[in-house]
């Protein structure tokens, strides 16, 4: 269960980046988001276990960061008071989470991390 809710929330990160293709984000059907998140996240897992090592309880804590980053976002949009407010908030939030995750998997191994995200992302787009 936690990890489709992991899933859905990552889902609502990779919006922007999917509605930039052909086929629209919220054309897909339920399924069919869960499954490319599912995708999305089963390649990003490979990828920080194989390539930058990380344990499975790096790989949980890494979860668990994001789980909290993205609920937090959720709360902000829900109840922050104007665009500038949620902006100043999301960007803090932002900012604890980088160094969640560089505590977890060292400074340059996150940056390694991001920059396989960032060109997986592109690469995703550009193919659409």
């Amino acid at each position: 269960m936690k990890a489709i809710i992991l899933f859905l929330l990552a889902c609502g990160t990779l919006t922007s980046t999917f509605a930039q293709a052909a086929q629209k984000w919220n054309d897909l059907t339920q399924e069919q988001k869960i499954m490319k998140a599912k995708e999305f996240r089963a390649d990003n897992q490979k990828y920080l276990k194989t390539t930058l090592g990380m344990t499975q309880t790096q790989l949980d804590d890494i979860d668990n960061v994001n789980l909290c980053y993205l609920s937090t976002l959720d709360r902000i949009s829900r109840y922050g008071k104007d665009e500038a407010n949620k902006d100043k908030v999301a960007e803090a939030v932002s900012k604890a989470r980088w160094a969640q995750l560089d505590v977890i998997m060292g400074a340059d191994k996150h940056k390694q991390y991001a920059e396989y995200i960032h060109g997986k992302l592109q690469k995703a787009t550009a193919n659409k």
